[in-house]
């Protein structure tokens, strides 16, 4: 079953490596079509940044099938949704620096 804290609709606003991002994470409930089916499919989250973190147009939007949040370790929306946006970040080629290394803004 998956748990109740992520069967909700959330706009929210995370950091990824230190740059903001807003977060728009949507729970779908599609039609029941038997009286078995309990919960959805897939959840969807859009990735907002001013900044290239997520994508070159500062825009992502990533699908997930919910039935993997069944065993998450993760306890709310806030940390799947930045999770997500850090390996997002990391394919679209951002470096994170390693613990102990500075970085000069």
């Amino acid at each position: 079953m998956i748990p109740e804290q992520f069967k909700q609709n959330l706009n929210l606003e995370i950091r990824v490596f230190g740059f903001p991002v807003k977060v728009n994470y949507k729970f779908y409930w599609p039609e029941k079509r038997d009286e078995n089916q309990k919960d959805p499919l897939v959840s969807h989250i859009e990735y907002r940044s001013d900044s290239h973190i997520i994508s070159e147009t500062g825009y992502r939007s990533h699908f997930l099938f919910t039935q993997g949040l069944s065993n998450t370790h993760m306890k709310n929306i806030e940390e799947l949704v930045t999770a997500i946006a850090e390996k997002l970040s990391i394919e679209n080629g951002y470096k994170p620096p390693t613990q102990g290394q500075m970085t000069l803004f």
